[in-house]
């Protein structure tokens, strides 16, 4: 059995995930995604950051991703309904995924790095782009200071 889901594209602008695969695991999204776990993935295997993901084929299930992701988080071995909420949020996050296409983490969103002119309301803040900001990045670096990395953008903006 196989599944659509999301590995490690490059490791251009912020990459510390070395596996040869990175595999996406659960956004851990905490009160301050500005530190960067709202707007890069987590590696299920090493626990590290990334900016870029492409969607492939991966020769496990849904249940094995989950065992992986969460048994490296904690070093326990998950329980049944830990898997099955994994499995579930994930998911719901993958569903629109396209296999062969790039995409970045913001917010509680996998969004597509070609997407132009988007709004989305993410589980901190409310946010309005013309370009993905990991993309404007790669050409202008202060993106990174001045929104990604921003506290006051996420606050700014923050869904009360």
């Amino acid at each position: 059995m196989s599944v659509i889901h999301l590995v490690k594209a490059n490791d251009d602008l912020v990459s510390h995930c070395k596996c040869e695969q990175g595999t996406v695991g659960e956004p851990g999204q905490l009160d301050c995604p500005w530190c960067g776990c709202g707007w890069l993935f987590s590696c299920s295997k090493c626990r590290k950051a990334f900016s870029f993901a492409k969607v492939v084929e991966i020769n496990k299930t849904w249940q094995e991703l989950a065992r992986e992701d969460l048994y490296n988080y904690n070093k326990q071995e998950p329980d049944n309904d830990s898997i099955s909420n994994w499995v579930e949020n994930m998911k719901g996050m993958t569903e629109h995924i396209e296999l062969g296409k790039n995409y970045v983490y913001l917010d509680g969103y996998f969004i597509p790095t070609d997407e132009e002119y988007f709004e989305v309301e993410g589980w901190k803040s409310k946010h309005d782009f013309i370009k993905v900001p990991q993309v404007e990045a790669l050409e202008d670096p202060t993106v990174i200071d001045q929104v990604l990395s921003n506290s006051d953008y996420w606050l700014k903006n923050e869904i009360k």
